[in-house]
Formats: structure tokens, C-alpha cells, sequence
């Protein structure tokens, strides 16, 4: 009983801060069947801290390997009030993948059909999205960021497990490295 009793004492106090924390899900990692989501956190009238990340732990094929972890923390800067409108931010990523045997759109990163790549990487960039209120809890949230990644990896000369390692390495990306379409839940 006194559990029930802390559970409700606990959600009244979430409503005494209103607006201020928010649940995120992020959609466009699913395309790949990958798991995104957030949490943000209101620091002031026109300001959020939030961490996000995207996981795909599946399991591999011998056809195609896609498995990869990334966390981002980002300061938001809203143009009108938190979580309402326009923002500005500046983020930081970090991860580590194990990736190949599959074909990006627009071309990027070409080799990746025929090779594994395996490793980490570390980075940084500015965002700017915008946030639609639905009503007092739902939201949609859209952002795109661009910045810089050092890339630390390892390739396979091919996508199975046993294939030998062919190069190792590091590059520096500079370009679009953030997007997200997610769906916002507002306590």
C-alpha cells in the first residue's frame, strides 16, 4: 500500500513540474530496425539538455552485418519557449559499429556493399530543428545536424565473420551526421 502511495505522490509531483521533462522516440532509426529514443530536460525558459541514442544489437547474416550503438547529448536553444517551435543546438556523438554488405541511399559510403567495417567513433555538430505542440503531452519534433566525426576503423575484405582483415584506419567525416523525426511525450 505505502508503494501505491509513493507511485501517486510521485506522479503529483511530476505535474507540479509540468513541461518539463520529455520522452522521445525517434523514428527513423526503426527504418533500419534500429531502437531510438531520448530523454530531455528543461534548464530553463528557452533551454533543454537531452540524451539520445540508437541501438541495433541484432543478430548478423552471412549476407549483411549491421549492428551499431551511438549516444548523443545535445544542448537545445529554443527561439521561442522549450519545447515549442524553432531550436537551435549543439550536440556531441560517440559509438561503435560493425557494419557491411549493405547499400546507403544517395552513395555514401560505397564501399560499404563490399567490405565489413568495424570500430568507433567520436564527434560533434549543430542542430536546428523545430517542435509542434499537438496538445498538452504530444508532440512531433523534427532536427538535422551537421558536424564532424573521427572514425577509427578496421576492414574486412569481405561481409562474413571469418574474412580477413584488409585495412585499418581513421577518416574524418565532415557533413551531416543527425537527423531525427521523433514523436514526444511531455510530462
Amino acid at each position: 500500500m505505502r508503494y501505491f502511495i509513493a507511485l501517486l505522490i510521485s506522479f503529483g509531483c511530476l505535474h507540479c513540474y509540468s513541461q518539463k521533462v520529455a520522452v522521445r522516440l525517434n523514428a527513423l532509426p526503426a527504418i533500419d530496425g534500429s531502437f531510438g529514443a531520448g530523454i530531455s530536460y528543461a534548464v530553463g525558459n528557452r533551454s533543454t539538455v537531452e540524451l539520445a541514442g540508437s541501438l541495433r544489437p541484432w543478430k548478423r547474416s552471412e549476407m549483411y552485418v549491421n549492428r551499431y550503438w551511438l549516444i548523443q547529448p545535445e544542448y537545445k536553444y529554443w527561439t521561442c519557449q522549450k519545447f515549442n517551435g524553432f531550436f537551435w543546438g549543439a550536440y556531441l556523438n560517440g559509438g561503435q559499429f560493425n557494419i557491411g554488405g549493405k547499400e546507403l541511399p544517395f552513395g555514401i559510403f560505397s564501399r560499404l556493399k563490399e567490405h565489413r567495417y568495424e570500430g568507433w567513433l567520436v564527434g560533434g555538430g549543430i542542430s536546428c530543428g523545430y517542435h509542434w505542440m499537438l496538445n498538452d503531452h504530444w508532440n512531433i519534433e523534427t532536427a538535422l545536424g551537421a558536424g564532424y566525426d573521427f572514425i577509427c576503423y578496421k576492414q574486412y575484405n569481405c561481409v562474413r565473420k571469418c574474412a580477413g582483415l584488409r585495412n585499418k584506419g581513421h577518416h574524418h567525416y565532415t557533413g551531416p551526421n543527425k537527423a531525427s523525426i521523433s514523436l514526444v511525450y511531455l510530462f
